[in-house]
């Protein structure tokens, strides 16, 4: 009996496994004895493939960045060549190279006007005050002096001496005499609007000696239009057919508003070197020291003389860029 019964439990066993070896279909395969399909049951679906691999990566950035520059001409930022300094190209980059230590003075500079042009720490020229330079207006009555590079002409103190035993009055000119405050030497004048002059120069009467009536003469020089016998006895210094003439830019005497003979002031043609000048105006060559005009030269800050251009080229030895 126990023979019979272990070898009907390995007939189960071996239909068992022969049967899961034909039936491998997954789990919605009838079974059903009643289907009449001879087909077998519907396979299952495969699973979903996997992504393919991402494509190449963003294509990488070009070479190094392109040089700013390759030769000093690229370098128009950093401003054009002078006495300080100038473009460059150093390893690709545009800088400013300094030709002259900071500080340094350029070889031109304006006269009196307070201010010395230096090179600064960029290599380009910058002003800096300087109160030694100062401009000399010419009139004893001024003091004339620089203060945080600005060019101030003070009015002395009424009673300041000035030349030819002179006086400064309150307006800062020299004056021979100051009605009630400073008369004259002498008693036989009396003072007329800064001058001393006769004591005849106001009785209404023309005094031999005189232009016009009370002019001229001992007395104060007669205006435009008043009679004369000579140019000493008018204001003009022009005395024309017996009469006062008005001045003019041809007259051959320095009046009215000009600086020198004929010239400057504003209304007459600039003077030349050596004449009288108030301002730079007044001159052709653009430079009043001293009240005499200058001649021109290489190292005045202008464009003057034959120059091509400021302080360059012509007489100059220096070449224009």
């Amino acid at each position: 009996m126990r023979i019979e019964r272990a070898w009907m439990i390995a007939c189960i066993l071996g239909a068992t496994i022969a049967a899961s070896a034909v039936g491998c279909g997954d789990g919605s395969s009838s079974n059903n004895p009643t289907s009449s399909s001879s087909s077998g049951g519907t396979g299952g679906s495969g699973g979903t493939g996997g992504d393919g691999g991402a494509g190449g990566g963003p294509g990488g950035s070009g070479g190094g960045v392109s040089p700013e520059c390759t030769t000093p001409a690229d370098c128009t930022n950093q401003g054009a060549a002078n006495f300080c300094g100038e473009p460059a190209c150093e390893s690709g980059k545009c800088v400013r190279k300094a030709l002259r230590p900071a500080g340094t003075p350029l070889p031109s500079q304006v006269y009196g006007d307070c201010l010395e042009m230096q090179c600064d720490a960029n290599a380009q020229p910058a002003p800096v005050n300087k109160d030694d330079d100062v401009y000399n207006d010419g009139n004893e009555c001024t003091d004339d002096v620089c203060m945080d590079g600005v060019a101030m002409h003070n009015v002395q103190a009424q009673g300041f001496l000035c030349s030819a035993a002179g006086i400064c009055n309150d307006m800062g000119q020299c004056v021979q005499c100051i009605e009630g405050v400073q008369g004259c030497f002498s008693g036989n004048q009396m003072c007329m609007q800064g001058v001393c002059v006769g004591i005849n120069c106001a009785n209404g009467i023309k005094n031999p000696g005189e232009g016009d009536i009370d002019c001229g003469g001992n007395c104060l020089p007669c205006d435009d239009g008043k009679t004369c016998t000579n140019g000493s006895q008018c204001k003009s210094g022009v005395c024309t057919a017996g009469t006062c003439a008005a001045p003019s830019c041809m007259d051959g005497v320095k009046n009215g508003k000009e600086t020198g003979f004929d010239c400057g002031g504003g209304e007459c043609p600039l003077c030349g070197k050596d004449e009288g000048c108030q301002l730079p105006t007044d001159c052709q060559s653009g430079v009043c020291v001293d009240v005499f005009c200058a001649e021109p030269s290489c190292t005045d800050a202008l464009q003057n003389g034959d120059e091509a251009g400021t302080d360059c080229g012509g007489s100059c030895p220096n070449p224009c860029p």
